[in-house]
C-alpha cells in the first residue's frame, strides 16, 4: 500500500510531495503552521493543519509550552521577532521583547500578526497570530 504524500503552502505554490514524517518535521520546525493549509493527496482536500488529526497541537511551536490557565508574564522580555531589514531584502531577529511590547506594536501596527516570534523551548520560529499569549 503507498503511504500518503503532503503538500503545503508556500507562497501561493503547493510544496511537496512529503511523506508524513518530512510533514511532521516541517510543522515541528516552525515552517508549516496550525492554520498553514495543507493536503493529503489521499483526499485532495485542502484545511489548516492542525484540522488533520494525525497532526498534534503540541508538534506546532505555535502551541508548544503554553499551558492553558498558567498565567502568562506579560512583561517578561523572552521573545525574539523575525522582522525585515531596512533594505527589505533579509530577515533579522529583534529582542528581546516581551508579551505586552509585542502586542503593543501589533496594536499601533509597527508590526503584523504575520511576524514570526521564537523564545526558548520552542522547536522553531511561528507567526504571533498562532501563540495564545498574544491573542
Amino acid at each position: 500500500m503507498k503511504k500518503a504524500s503532503w503538500y503545503y503552502n508556500k507562497d501561493l505554490k503547493p510544496q511537496g510531495p512529503l511523506s508524513q514524517e518530512e510533514m511532521r518535521l516541517r510543522i515541528y520546525k516552525g515552517e508549516v503552521g496550525p492554520h498553514d493549509l495543507i493536503s493529503c493527496e489521499a483526499t485532495g482536500e485542502w484545511k489548516p493543519a492542525y484540522e488533520w488529526g494525525v497532526f498534534e497541537m503540541t508538534l506546532f511551536p505555535a502551541a508548544q509550552k503554553f499551558i492553558p490557565g498558567v498565567e502568562v508574564a506579560p512583561d517578561e522580555k523572552e521573545w525574539v521577532l523575525l522582522v525585515s531589514s531596512e533594505d527589505g531584502k533579509t530577515l533579522v531577529q529583534e529582542g528581546p521583547y516581551s508579551v505586552r511590547e509585542i502586542q503593543t506594536s501589533v496594536t499601533e501596527q509597527r508590526i503584523s500578526l504575520q511576524n514570526y516570534v521564537w523564545k526558548s523551548g520552542l522547536s522553531g520560529w511561528c507567526k504571533i497570530q498562532d501563540r495564545p499569549e498574544f491573542i
